[in-house]
């Protein structure tokens, strides 16, 4: 057997679309014919006992619908009222937070040759700035108060010191 061209494989798949099209016609036609043997064997009574049937399941079925779309706007209702709650509170403390001091991490003061440090969780410390190796007294001084030379900490505040009073000495 040889290998099917494009277009061979193509009026294949149209003459299976047309088989599927006749098959669902012939459904269609079928379920008609049965419904239409089945309502004319019927007496009139069953009909209408159906017919009464199913229009008491419709209703009960909107009746139902509508409980539980009351039921539903209720629930959210609800939700929505304890979601206002939430970002009420969330911007009252919000507010607390973006208006109240903020803290200060690190804060240099320097008055003629004193350098005044500050910092959260620390003692003041003061350096005379106009010795020649205060650098090392400063790092001295952190190391006391337990920021030594981890993660060059104290090598950060000491530079930040400097340029600081290279920027005064400058003006």
């Amino acid at each position: 057997m040889g290998k099917k061209t494009i277009a061979e494989l193509l009026q294949e798949a149209k003459a299976l679309k047309q088989k599927e099209i006749a098959i669902k016609n012939e459904m269609k036609n079928a379920k008609k014919a049965i419904a239409l043997e089945y309502a004319d064997g019927l007496p009139e009574e069953a009909k209408q006992k159906q017919i009464v049937e199913a229009e008491s399941i419709l209703n009960s079925a909107k009746e139902k619908a509508i409980i539980a779309k009351l039921a539903f706007k209720q629930a959210m209702k609800a939700i929505k009222e304890e979601v206002l709650l939430a970002k009420e509170i969330l911007s009252f403390v919000n507010y607390k937070q973006t208006n109240s001091l903020s803290k200060t991490k690190n804060s240099f003061l320097i008055e003629k040759n004193l350098l005044t440090f500050n910092r959260e969780g620390i003692k003041t410390i003061m350096i005379d700035v106009s010795k020649a190796n205060w650098e090392q007294t400063f790092k001295a001084e952190l190391k006391k108060q337990g920021i030594n030379g981890e993660n060059r900490i104290a090598d950060n505040i000491v530079y930040k010191a400097q340029t600081l009073l290279k920027s005064n000495v400058s003006i």
